[in-house]
């Protein structure tokens, strides 16, 4: 999971809602560096409504700001990423404030977008849909990937909203 990888490479790891609405939650998956919040991994998350009543106790507490992968498997849930697609694109205002003096506007990252599935016993459910974007110094962007703007055509529904959503959340229009 993501929030293991940023502990494991930066030593620390915390997540800050930034924004958050019945269907939306932005947040901040950060570690510390001299007491400074550096932002490494922005998501933006689309939950599936309502929420699955198996579910409704961990989905309380990841509204209230707690590690959504965390959560799930800590209830004992496997956490299964669906149709991932990976693509590119500079920074973004926000984005490179919340990275600190560590990213700049126009550094190139690594944006991810797929569907969330939990799976207990014989019990499947779609979680949400989870666009993310990835400080290059937590996930290196490749050169080969194609930019964020090519790849959202070809994306389902609740994909392509999210990535056009976290697009606006890191400042690609400011």
């Amino acid at each position: 999971m993501n929030s293991d990888k940023i502990r494991e490479r930066f030593g620390h790891y915390g997540v800050e809602l930034l924004e958050q609405s019945p269907r939306t939650r932005l947040a901040s998956l950060y570690s510390l560096s001299d007491e400074q919040r550096i932002t490494r991994t922005l998501a933006l998350t689309r939950f599936e409504l309502p929420a699955h009543p198996a579910v409704e106790e961990q989905d309380a507490q990841i509204r209230s700001g707690e590690s959504i992968g965390a959560t799930l498997r800590q209830a004992g849930w496997t956490v299964v990423k669906n149709k991932t697609t990976d693509c590119q694109v500079t920074a973004g205002r926000r984005f490179a404030l919340l990275g600190g003096s560590t990213l700049s506007p126009e550094a190139g990252v690594l944006l991810r977008v797929y569907s969330l599935s939990v799976l207990k016993g014989d019990l499947a459910i779609d979680y949400a849909t989870i666009a993310e974007a990835y400080h290059c110094e937590h996930i290196a962007p490749s050169s080969e990937l194609p930019p964020a703007d090519a790849v959202i055509a070809s994306l389902a529904g609740s994909q392509a909203l999210a990535l056009t959503d976290l697009l606006t959340a890191m400042g690609q229009n400011d």
